[in-house]
């Protein structure tokens, strides 16, 4: 099946700290050891219903859950099966001799609808032990991939002394993704205690520009609150706001608002840190959940001049990046865009950890309206931009303005973005130290006039199952892209041209079995030297970046990098392979190292004793 992918945003922190001295505390539990022995469940699943673990442990392809710690979770998407009466059961509780309750409890739930199907999340009461149950509220689902932080008023069973609490999940009858909860109390609220629950920020900003700054409020004591004051900071700028004119009762929540608050001039990571400093003008009874956090990334976006025409790139440059960082270009496949390149591909956050700067250009749109790579499709026979040329400007552009190391400059991309890789390490070998092209495939034409100064090195990550670009090429042009061989002739024509052969095999560790797929590699080099063809393989693997869908046993975008990390900095010169001496021919492939007889006229490989390789055409 075929669900939409979900991307991580902010998420609000909470704990039990956050519990006040003069609060009476009913129940409380983190699932710390999974489910507790005095809790209990029904399910019509076949899964066992609600799980306790880890976010990696709980979630599945189509339904990732941001980490939490130990969790409790039940995964519809994971299962497939039954899930309309999930319901995770609370200890008896009593509350005959208490005057108010509330409970509290981190969630995460999408509230998503698959196939004409919506999820639900329930909270549920029953004062039989369960026999029936009855409905105190549903929640709205966070579409934003976060945890949330909820608070319910217990109004409807104060003054009852036995009383079973329930989360119930309902899948509706379909294929949907599922719930999970963290952090659960149910107290009897006192005093002066205003929480700060969650900031409301996008993750991911443009640069230039000045944001909102919003979050939540909470107030989980038993006094109003009339007004409060919230304090922030984001390097050197800083500010304080005083809300009012609000009359917040227990259980009660508040959005606040700050305009243009928040100043993002340059790409790079910024911490911002809020603090509700006062509540009715004093200081609360509980100063440790006045707090939160958070980090947003800042993109430069930017206009380069292609010709006549202005086209669009983002750039993000860590804010402790080391001078003459070197620089990754990241291409998206076709109908894709650089926007959807910075989302799910995970580059900036590895910017940041290994200091280097990342480029996302956009294509151009084709004649049907679709973003796209010119690397000569079939159906692009009309298309004459000019993307080598465009990207070769751009690249020199950045390199000068942001003192870039030109000798370290990668590229690599997704499906169309891939294949783009190829046309570069053939036509801008001098400029591209290493491209790794993830689902891609090597075009017949460019395959043809590949005749490149430097042998770049390359990995390509692939796998057998990919419908799009298929591992088992496409000679003949059924699909309509135009001609493209295999995967292993695509790598056996620049292991050829590089005259390198195998120096490493094996398989990577298995470690997710529920992605159905597992990743072979192949690596052909030259001892103590730089030409380097790397081949991973994904068995039963799809059209898919591995770490962001489909397979889960590596991470495409770290493993892209790694590879550019080890590759050398100044790669060989195809010159450098000419023979010299004594030598004599060892044998002649075509383009795909398939040994044939030379033929006047025809493009070919002679390899030589010495391991030189020749690409000539033949006069014999």
């Amino acid at each position: 099946m075929t669900k939409t992918i979900r991307t991580v945003a902010l998420a609000a922190v909470w704990g039990w700290a956050s519990i006040a001295s003069g609060q009476t505390l009913l129940l409380q539990e983190n699932f710390d050891a999974g489910l507790p022995a005095d809790w209990s469940q029904q399910t019509l699943a076949t899964d066992g219903g609600w799980l306790g673990g880890t976010s990696a442990e709980l979630e599945s392809q189509w339904w990732p859950i941001a980490p939490h710690g130990n969790i409790m979770a039940t995964n519809d998407d994971g299962c497939d099966c039954d899930k309309s009466e999930d319901y995770l059961i609370t200890p008896e509780l009593d509350f005959s001799g208490v005057e108010s309750a509330i409970l509290a409890f981190s969630t995460y739930f999408d509230g998503g609808t698959y196939q004409g199907i919506t999820e639900g999340a329930f909270i549920e009461y029953s004062l039989d032990g369960g026999e029936t149950w009855m409905l105190m509220q549903a929640l709205i689902g966070s579409e934003e991939g976060a945890w949330d932080f909820e608070v319910i008023n217990l109004e409807d069973v104060v003054g009852e002394s036995s009383v079973h609490m329930a989360f119930r999940y309902n899948d509706g009858g379909g294929w949907l993704y599922g719930w999970a909860i963290d952090d659960v109390a149910i107290m009897e609220p006192g005093g002066l205690d205003l929480t700060l629950t969650a900031l409301n920020l996008d993750n991911v900003v443009l640069a230039p520009s000045t944001e909102d700054l919003s979050g939540n409020v909470v107030n989980l004591g038993s006094d109003t609150v009339y007004s409060y004051t919230v304090a922030w900071s984001m390097g050197a700028e800083s500010g304080e706001t005083t809300v009012d004119g609000i009359a917040l009762g227990t259980a009660d929540s508040h959005t606040f608002s700050l305009s243009d608050a928040l100043p993002f001039d340059l790409s790079g990571s910024y911490s911002i840190d809020v603090e509700v400093v006062a509540v009715n003008g004093v200081a609360d009874d509980v100063a440790s959940n006045n707090s939160q956090s958070a980090e947003v990334t800042a993109i430069f976006a930017g206009e380069y001049p292609d010709g006549k025409e202005l086209r669009n790139y983002y750039y993000y440059e860590p804010s402790d990046a080391p001078d003459n960082c070197p620089l990754v270009f990241v291409y998206h496949g076709y109908g894709g865009s650089a926007e959807g390149m910075i989302q799910w591909s995970g580059f900036n956050a590895l910017a940041d950890e290994y200091g280097f700067a990342v480029c996302y250009p956009q294509g151009t749109e084709d004649a049907t309206g679709e973003a796209f790579w010119n690397v000569g499709y079939a159906f692009h026979q009309n298309e004459y931009v000019d993307d080598v040329n465009f990207i070769s400007g751009l690249r020199s552009e950045l390199i000068a303005t942001y003192g870039l190391d030109g000798s370290r400059v990668y590229g690599t991309g997704f499906s169309n973005g891939a294949d783009f890789c190829y046309l570069l390490a053939c036509e801008a070998s001098t400029e591209f130290t290493a491209v790794a092209p993830i689902a891609g495939i090597l075009m017949s034409d460019i395959q043809a006039e590949c005749t490149p100064e430097y042998m770049v090195p390359i990995l390509e990550i692939h796998g057998t199952a990919d419908d799009v670009s298929l591992y088992e090429g496409d000679l003949e042009n059924m699909d309509g892209w135009g001609s493209y061989p295999s995967t292993p002739d695509a790598m056996a024509f620049f292991v050829n041209l590089f005259g390198i052969s195998l120096q490493e095999s094996g398989s990577f560790e298995d470690v997710v079995p529920w992605d159905e797929s597992s990743v072979d590699y192949q690596k052909w080099g030259l001892t103590g030297s730089c030409p380097q063809v790397w081949l991973y393989t994904v068995q039963g693997g799809g059209h898919s970046w591995p770490g962001a869908w489909g397979n889960q046993d590596i991470n495409a975008s770290l493993e892209a990098w790694q590879f550019f990390a080890q590759a050398c900095s100044e790669p060989m010169s195809v010159a450098e392979l000419m023979p010299t001496g004594d030598r004599t021919l060892v044998r002649v492939t075509d383009l795909l190292g398939r040994e044939v007889s030379p033929e006047p006229g025809v493009l070919l490989l002679f390899q030589y004793s010495d391991g030189s390789v020749e690409k000539r055409l033949s006069a014999e």
